[in-house]
C-alpha cells in the first residue's frame, strides 16, 4: 500500500512539474515587461533627447521652441507631486503652462500598468501638436485652457516609448518622502517649499563611499570641482542637495541632460538616501 501511495505521489509531482515547465514555455513577455524604465525616466525630463527619437523629425523645431509645454516634469514636477509639492510656486508664464494638480507618484501606485498606458494614449481633451503656442498667455483664459492641456502623445511617441514612461512611473519614481522632510505652505502658484532632514535616517558612511566611487571624479571630493551647477552662481553639490533635493534625486537617477553626467539607473532608494545623508553634511560638502 505504501509503495502504491509513493508511486501516486511521484506521478502527481511529475505532472505538476510538467505543467510548470509548460506554463513557463507558454509565457509571453508583455510590453510592460519589455519596457525600459531608464528610458522613461529620461523621457520624463525631455523625451525628444532619447536616442530612439528621430532628430530629423519635423517635430523637433517646435519641441525645442516650446519645450516646457511638452516636458512631463514641467507639469508634474521632478518629485511627481505636481502643484501640491515642490512646484507649488512655479506659476505659468508665456513660455510654460501651469503645473498639474495631479499627484503623479500616487496615481502611478494606484493604477495598473495598462490603465496608465491607456491614460497616456488618451486623445480626447488633449492638446494637438498643431496648437499655436505662441499665443499662450496665462492671463488670457482662452489660450490658457488649451495650452495647459496635456499634449496628445499619440502624435509624438510610439507605443514602446509610452510603455517606457509607464515603467518609469510604476517602478522608477522615488517616493521623495523617504528621502527628506518637506513642508509645503500657501497655495499654488504662490506657495512655498522648505526641505529639512535631507537623507533622513540614511547611512552617511555608505553615502560617502558611494559618492567617492561614483561622483567625486567629476565633482571633486567636496562637491565644488564643477562650479555653478544648474547654471546657478555658487551652486555646489552640497548646496544643490540641501536646496533642491526634489530635483537632484531625478538627475542622479537619470542623468543631467546636455552634460556628461549619465544616470545611475540601478541606484536604490536606500542608496539614494545614504547619498543624500552624506551630501547634506555642510562640513564635507560646503556651499
Amino acid at each position: 500500500m505504501r509503495t502504491k501511495i509513493k508511486s501516486l505521489l511521484f506521478i502527481a509531482l511529475g505532472v505538476l512539474a510538467l505543467q510548470s515547465c509548460s506554463e513557463k514555455e507558454d509565457y509571453v513577455a508583455t510590453p510592460y515587461d519589455n519596457a525600459v524604465g531608464a528610458n522613461g525616466g529620461i523621457m520624463y525630463d525631455k523625451f525628444w533627447i532619447i536616442a530612439s527619437y528621430d532628430p530629423a523629425s519635423a517635430n523637433i523645431a517646435k519641441l525645442n521652441a516650446y519645450p516646457d509645454f511638452f516636458r512631463c516634469k514641467q507639469c508634474h514636477a521632478w518629485d511627481g507631486l505636481g502643484s501640491a509639492g515642490s512646484y507649488n510656486n512655479r506659476g505659468a508664464k508665456t513660455n510654460r503652462p501651469n503645473v498639474s494638480s495631479i499627484n503623479l507618484y500616487q496615481l502611478a501606485q494606484t493604477k495598473t500598468e495598462q490603465q496608465l498606458f491607456d491614460g497616456l494614449k488618451k486623445t480626447e481633451g488633449r492638446r494637438s501638436f498643431a496648437t499655436d503656442l505662441s499665443t499662450y498667455n496665462p492671463a488670457t483664459p482662452s489660450t490658457q485652457v488649451e495650452g495647459d492641456k496635456m499634449p496628445n502623445l499619440t502624435e509624438l511617441l510610439t507605443d514602446d516609448q509610452i510603455w517606457d514612461i509607464v515603467k518609469f512611473m510604476k517602478a522608477g519614481m522615488f517616493d521623495v518622502s523617504k528621502l527628506y522632510d518637506a513642508s509645503y505652505t500657501g497655495t499654488y502658484p504662490t506657495g512655498k517649499s522648505a526641505f529639512t532632514n535631507v537623507g533622513l535616517d540614511g547611512n552617511e558612511a555608505n553615502g560617502n563611499a558611494y559618492y567617492t566611487t561614483n561622483c567625486s571624479g567629476c565633482h571633486g571630493t567636496d562637491g565644488k570641482k564643477i562650479p555653478n551647477l544648474d547654471a546657478t552662481a555658487g551652486m555646489t553639490v552640497g548646496k544643490f542637495t540641501r536646496n533642491k533635493p526634489n530635483e537632484l534625486q531625478h538627475k542622479i537617477h537619470y542623468g543631467q541632460l546636455g552634460s556628461s553626467m549619465g544616470g545611475k539607473f540601478n541606484i536604490t532608494l536606500a542608496q539614494m538616501k545614504d547619498l543624500y545623508k552624506a551630501m547634506a553634511n555642510t562640513t564635507t560638502f560646503p556651499d
